[in-house]
């Protein structure tokens, strides 16, 4: 399955980038993340690995996530892995003015298992996910930097 999806924060591409890959900042807007454990190099640098945990439904779901290539404030790769799921997410950042940043967000899953049902029969909620997770990143991120100016 691979998707992309975009948004427009009003925001400079610096500034919106960095808050993109802080992860301190994740539970902000990413109201699962519970945790982020550093298992090797710095991320979000390339070469990076944590450990990424988020609460899913009653229970919770870890995750691997290796940084593929951090090209900052353009460009953010990573891969994420769980059982059943391998998850490329190529991020760009785009500077559409002194003030404007695109982002698009590519997503490819490669599903076995019992996640291959999963993505059959929800195929249109991982989409969907990426959407909402791009929404509630734009209006953290408009917040953040709207108090500033």
């Amino acid at each position: 399955m691979e998707y992309v999806r975009n948004i427009t924060v009003a925001d400079p591409i610096d500034q919106v980038a960095a808050l993109y890959v802080d992860t301190a900042l994740w539970p902000e807007w990413q109201p699962e993340s519970l945790s982020v454990e550093v298992l090797e190099g710095a991320p979000p640098a390339t070469g990076g690995r944590s450990r990424l945990t988020y609460r899913r439904g009653r229970g919770t779901m870890v995750m691997t996530e290796s940084i593929s290539l951090c090209e900052l404030p353009r460009t953010w790769n990573a891969v994420y892995e769980a059982p059943g799921i391998h998850n490329i997410c190529d991020t760009r950042f785009v500077a559409v003015d002194a003030h404007t940043t695109l982002i698009e967000q590519r997503d490819v899953f490669r599903l076995t298992g019992m996640m291959r049902l999963v993505g059959v029969l929800f195929r249109s909620s991982f989409p969907q996910e990426t959407d909402k997770s791009l929404r509630i990143f734009k209006g953290f991120v408009e917040k953040q930097l709207g108090a500033t100016r």
